[in-house]
């Protein structure tokens, strides 16, 4: 079944649910500066996650996205261009279909091939798909959910003197919803700021259905 994940942004917008200010500290291989984050709730689409308080926060119909300076300067991030800028982002897609289906259906209905086959689009904006690497593939098979992982590296863009990009993707399949996650950055960039990509996947959490937090 084609999944929706790469068409255009979907249904109404996210809700934020006032979680407040978090603070979560991660320590990265040149960095150790503490990273203060936001907590986002969607009871509609049934997640909570943590992006960034520096980062310049976007929503719309299905999506939420921060886009950040390499700095977390919320100046700079202001102005960042999503092209070449640290991005982070969660989209939450319906599959009425896959509702109450146990972890080996919801693979078959979407496998490790359509994953793999989405990532250059959903991740690079790239529709050749020769152009991109993807490397560390891992699907986990949980008690409710199937996880798709994958590390990609994004083609630079000559026309805007773009460089090599890196990204993070993590595919969730649960019962009656997708989640997919991506956090990109330019190659040189994409270290430095591994504290906030590893708080930003550790903190995603889907919540129970009859529960908010």
């Amino acid at each position: 079944m084609p999944s929706r994940f790469s068409s255009s942004r979907m249904l109404k917008a996210l809700r934020v649910a006032g979680l407040g200010a978090l603070a979560l500290f991660a320590a990265s291989a040149t960095s150790q500066t503490a990273v203060t984050t936001t907590g986002f709730e969607n009871p509609e689409y049934r997640y909570s996650v943590a992006l960034p308080t520096g980062c310049r926060h976007e929503e719309g119909p299905g999506t939420l996205e921060a886009v950040c300076s390499v700095e977390l300067d919320p100046d700079k991030s202001a102005e960042a261009s999503a092209a070449s800028s640290l991005v982070m982002e969660v989209v939450a897609e319906p599959v009425p279909d896959d509702a109450g289906k146990a972890p080996s259906a919801l693979a078959q209905n979407f496998g490790e091939g359509q994953f793999r086959q989405e990532l250059p689009e959903t991740v690079c904006g790239e529709s050749d798909d020769s152009r991109v690497k993807i490397d560390n593939v891992d699907k986990a098979v949980e008690e409710t959910r199937v996880v798709y992982t994958a590390s990609v590296t994004c083609p630079g863009i000559k026309f805007l003197a773009l460089g090599e990009r890196r990204a993070t993707a993590r595919y969730l399949i649960t019962p009656g919803l997708r989640y997919r996650l991506m956090a990109r950055a330019l190659s040189e960039d994409y270290e430095q700021r591994k504290d906030a990509i590893d708080a930003f996947f550790s903190s995603f959490k889907v919540l129970a259905q009859d529960k908010r937090n």
